[in-house]
């Protein structure tokens, strides 16, 4: 699906598909970058406090999964082979010479970056970056708007985004100032994992540290994927995209990337089952319709509502089953979304949650 239909679903659209004024605030988690550990536990914390079990031996709900219990595999060093040329994803060819100071303008994006070992070259970062790691980075851009001047002052060596960065104008000028911007292709299914990965490393001047991530991250998956019950009945699950705040809610569909997400966890997407779009307006109707029995959401979403009280208040989700067992999935907004290194341990973690959801009362 075409970014621009992705990004003014997701940010543009605005009270004309609902009118709520519902209080929000909102929070941002982080990852740090060392070894993986996929067997950690599901949290099963409200996203307002320590991400610890319930003591009292019932399920606190929703159930969270925060993107700080998630570490990013490091198997670079951070050494470059360069020259080196790619063909960016706007099909734009671009020579790289030195990768000593990078710009990263996606979460995505970084993770990689990070994992193949350049974290410390790292000098920029897009306001969408909230790695921990990253945290005292300047910013260049509001949201994927990036700014040219801002960009430049920081006399990067590497720009990496992918196809949701801009304006195009930003890019152009950036480009006719001899700046090296690669732009990689976006990610909304597992199978388009591999060569995002394969672009960066080869921009980076790192391909052999490029198909041990490679080779790593996709045993990840296998192993997540071979890990599901085929005998356990699918849950059917929504995703939901709220912004309380802007009035913005969204029911995902086919080619929301969350969809991948659901059906790789052992679940049925219901969005996709009614042969939705990828972001459809949320409507009474279409909920009790979609009839999920465990409704995933992102931390900023949940917090802009008010937290699981506010979301289960919305029209129409108050009848679902999903509403009746406050069987609430939160997952961090850069964590849904990444599609990377921590795609494996996301899948078993979400399918983890998925079983506790439709087996605890």
């Amino acid at each position: 699906m075409a970014m621009v239909t992705r990004k003014i679903s997701l940010q543009l659209l605005t009270a004309s598909i609902f009118v709520a004024t519902i209080c929000a605030c909102s929070s941002s988690t982080a990852t740090t970058d060392t070894t993986s550990n996929a067997s950690a536990p599901v949290s099963t914390s409200t996203p307002d406090s320590t991400a610890t079990p319930s003591n009292s031996g019932q399920l606190s709900r929703p159930v969270v999964i925060s993107a700080q219990d998630f570490d990013l595999p490091i198997v670079g060093d951070g050494k470059s082979s360069l020259p080196t040329t790619v063909i960016s994803a706007d099909d734009v060819k671009v020579k790289i010479t030195n990768s000593s100071r990078i710009i990263v303008l996606n979460e995505a994006i970084a993770e990689i970056v990070i994992s193949l070992g350049f974290g410390d070259k790292i000098i920029g970062r897009d306001a969408t970056t909230t790695l921990a790691a990253l945290a005292a980075i300047p910013k260049v851009s509001s949201g994927h708007d990036i700014s040219a001047e801002s960009v430049l002052e920081l006399k990067p060596t590497l720009v990496i985004g992918d196809t949701r960065s801009g304006p195009p104008e930003a890019i152009q000028q950036l480009r006719g100032a001899g700046v090296p911007i690669v732009l990689a292709p976006e990610v909304w299914k597992l199978s388009d994992i591999a060569p995002r990965i394969a672009l960066i490393a080869k921009a980076l001047g790192a391909d052999t540290f490029g198909t041990s991530l490679l080779d790593a991250t996709q045993s990840d998956i296998d192993k997540a994927l071979n890990t599901l019950d085929s005998s356990t009945a699918k849950p059917r699950v929504a995703f939901i995209y709220v912004r309380g705040t802007a009035s913005v809610f969204l029911l995902g569909g086919k080619e929301s990337g969350a969809d991948e997400m659901i059906r790789s966890a052992g679940g049925i997407d219901v969005g996709t089952d009614l042969d939705l779009a990828a972001f459809t307006p949320l409507t009474s109707e279409a909920i009790v319709n979609a009839n999920p029995a465990i409704i995933v959401v992102t931390t900023r979403g949940l917090a802009s509502v008010g937290g699981i009280d506010g979301l289960l208040e919305l029209p129409g989700i108050a009848q679902t089953p999903a509403a009746m067992a406050r069987a609430v999935v939160s997952i961090d907004d850069d964590l849904l979304f990444s599609f990377g290194p921590r795609t494996g341990e996301l899948i078993v973690r979400l399918a983890q949650a998925f079983k506790i959801l439709t087996t605890e009362n």
